[in-house]
């Protein structure tokens, strides 16, 4: 049985520094459980609702990466027990008639309930969570690792999906942050050439480490005559260049040098968010019949099949672990640009 009150990162002003407070347990609906939330993740997206970007309610919990232990069921869960070790994707209902939720397509729903931005989200002791997206988690999966997973994993997961390359062709994942670093080893796993690119050396020589590593290694500074000869040596194909480019980064000048170096006729992949949206040239779009492509996560199929992915290949997340009173520490860390990696606030 579940306390009465439970500590929260309880956002009651926007812009503030974040603090703990005691607020009540939630209690779950019909369609949802109660999750003992083991670990939570930091995402960019946290800070956007902290600035009112999103328009979000105060006050509000935030964070939509968790991990834990589901405490509680409601009366129309099926499939979950008490026990059960899950993650669960930033939504936390969907309206169910609009067009996407009739054609199957529940993560473009006109008006979603959304974890840390319409409704209180994992920075707590418990949260509830609509069961229809959550997935399982293997019984050695750390819930550290797990959370990040729910929106940075699924998100590149996501993305590499929507490039829609054959298996063999060739990707590169723009930006090896916490979405970059998971998914040139995801992108490996399932069959690509990887290129990998960022502006920080150190990112780029930390994803050469790993057992699924990139084939090649684009540091965003070197001009693009000098990274364009790297990937046509390190990657087949009968263009030059790459079939797909994912850009898990909000940096303006990554679009263009992205278009440059995606082939004739291949795809881009927007993740990233940047503030002023984004500009290219016309001669590497219209001149190379690029196309553009918007991805937002996964659903709850492809998660499974990713959290698969995941766990049978072994695969790394560089993870940093904090404490809900670290919590303002953490984003100040995050706001001076010296976070590595997934930024993890992690509950006893």
């Amino acid at each position: 049985m579940a306390p009465k009150t439970m500590k929260a990162i309880h956002i009651q002003q926007y812009n503030k520094p974040y603090h703990v407070s005691d607020v009540p347990v939630p209690q779950p609906k019909p369609y949802q459980v109660l999750v003992r939330i083991k670990a939570a993740g930091f995402c960019h997206t946290d800070l956007m609702a902290l600035h009112k970007e999103f328009g979000t309610k105060l006050p509000f919990i935030g964070s939509h990466e968790p991990a834990g232990i589901v405490e509680e069921i409601g009366t129309d869960v099926e499939g979950f027990e008490v026990g059960d070790r899950v993650g669960c994707i930033n939504f936390d209902s969907v309206c169910g008639k609009c067009p996407d939720c009739k054609a199957g397509l529940p993560i473009y729903c006109d008006a979603p309930n959304m974890k840390g931005i319409t409704a209180d989200g994992a920075w707590a002791e418990y949260m509830v969570a609509d069961a229809r997206f959550m997935v399982k988690l293997p019984d050695d999966m750390d819930f550290k690792v797990a959370a990040p997973l729910m929106c940075a994993g699924i998100s590149i997961y996501g993305g590499i999906v929507r490039a829609n390359v054959p298996k063999g062709g060739s990707i590169r994942i723009v930006g090896i942050g916490g979405l970059g670093h998971i998914g040139t080893q995801v992108a490996k796993c399932m069959g690509y050439e990887v290129a990998a690119i960022d502006i920080k050396q150190s990112a780029l020589d930390a994803v050469a480490t790993y057992e699924h590593k990139p084939d090649v290694l684009i540091l965003a500074t070197d001009p693009v005559e000098k990274s364009q000869e790297k990937i046509n040596n390190a990657v087949s194909g009968d263009y030059p260049g790459l079939d797909a480019t994912v850009l898990a980064t909000d940096h303006p000048s990554a679009f263009e040098l992205a278009a440059a170096l995606t082939r004739k006729h291949g795809t881009m992949v927007l993740l990233g968010q940047p503030e002023k949206g984004i500009t290219m040239s016309y001669h590497t779009t219209i001149y190379k019949d690029i196309k553009l492509v918007g991805s937002l996560i996964a659903d709850t199929a492809d998660a499974e099949a990713f959290i698969q992915l995941f766990h049978e290949n072994k695969l790394h997340v560089q993870v940093k672990e904090w404490m809900l009173e670290q919590a303002e520490e953490m984003r100040q860390e995050y706001l001076a640009g010296k976070s590595t990696g997934k930024n993890v606030i992690v509950i006893d």
